[in-house]
C-alpha cells in the first residue's frame, strides 16, 4: 500500500512541476527525457548491488554504487542548470526571471 502513496505523491509532484514550468516558460521535451534517462540509470546503479548481497563483495559493491550515484547527481544538476530553453535561456536564468517576476 505504502507504495502506491509513493507513487501517487511522484505523479502529483510531475504534474505540479510540469503545469509551474509550463507557466515559467521553462518546459524543455528535451531535459524532461534526459531526467527520465537519469532516473533509469541512477535506479539500475542502485538496484545492481543487490545481485552480489550474498557475496563478500556485497558492502563495496553497494558503496561504490551510492558514491558514483552521489557523483552523477551532482554532474545531472551541473547540466541542468545550463540547458538552453527553445528561447535561448538557460534554465538557471529563466528560474531567476521568474522569481524576480514573482516578488
Amino acid at each position: 500500500m505504502g507504495w502506491l502513496i509513493r507513487l501517487f505523491l511522484v505523479l502529483f509532484t510531475g504534474v505540479q512541476g510540469y503545469a509551474q514550468s509550463k507557466r515559467a516558460g521553462t518546459w524543455s521535451w528535451s531535459k524532461f527525457a534526459f531526467a527520465l534517462g537519469f532516473a533509469a540509470v541512477a535506479g539500475t546503479l542502485v538496484s545492481v548491488p543487490w545481485i552480489f548481497m550474498n557475496t563478500p563483495a556485497f558492502v563495496p559493491v553497494l558503496i561504490a554504487a551510492w558514491v558514483l550515484f552521489a557523483a552523477l547527481f551532482v554532474w545531472f544538476i551541473i547540466i541542468c542548470r545550463r540547458w538552453k530553453l527553445p528561447d535561448g535561456r538557460t534554465s538557471l536564468e529563466a528560474d531567476r526571471a521568474a522569481r524576480r517576476q514573482n516578488q
